[in-house]
């Protein structure tokens, strides 16, 4: 075995998968950043984490307004997600540039895409500082899945992003 950098290591658990993290901007408008790094952290109660750069518009949206919605994109979504990682939603709208279908979701002010596969709706719990980023640690307080819809991984340490192949 060699030593790797933590770039190299991301291509050895590939696929990663992918995440639109849906939080509310200032205007009430929807942000999306796609995000690898999150996790499942409890059963009970259920809980998630997610991990942003400590300069993060999501993440400090997120702190502020104690909401967020994590997804699953649907296949449809690849452009679009590679499109919103390469943007601030600080400065643009994402949604709206790039056309991307929104739906309302029972209960919370934050929409997300239309093509989603799995969506968690949860309430911030605790903000942690872990090196240069920042775990957002979450509760779930509810799971809405579409099984029929595909959901986009990145692949090859973040180089690519498309659906898993089965088989």
């Amino acid at each position: 075995m060699k030593e790797l950098n933590i770039m190299e290591a991301t291509v050895l658990t590939s696929p990663n998968p992918l995440t639109l993290i849906c939080s509310q901007n200032e205007d009430g408008t929807t942000n999306l950043a796609p995000i690898c790094f999150v996790s499942y952290l409890s059963f009970n109660p259920p809980m998630i984490g997610f991990a942003a750069g400590k300069q993060s518009h999501t993440g400090k949206r997120v702190r502020e307004t104690g909401k967020v919605i994590v997804t699953v994109p649907g296949e449809s979504l690849t452009q679009a997600v590679v499109a919103c990682g390469s943007s601030t939603g600080a400065t643009s709208h994402k949604v709206e540039e790039n056309r991307i279908e929104m739906t309302s979701v029972e209960g919370s002010d934050i929409q997300i895409p239309a093509d989603t596969r799995l969506a968690m709706v949860a309430t911030l719990q605790q903000a942690v500082e872990v090196g240069d980023h920042i775990l957002h640690i979450c509760q779930v307080d509810k799971f809405l899945g579409d099984e029929s819809k595909k959901g986009l991984y990145a692949w090859n340490g973040f180089g690519k992003v498309a659906p898993a192949v089965e088989g």
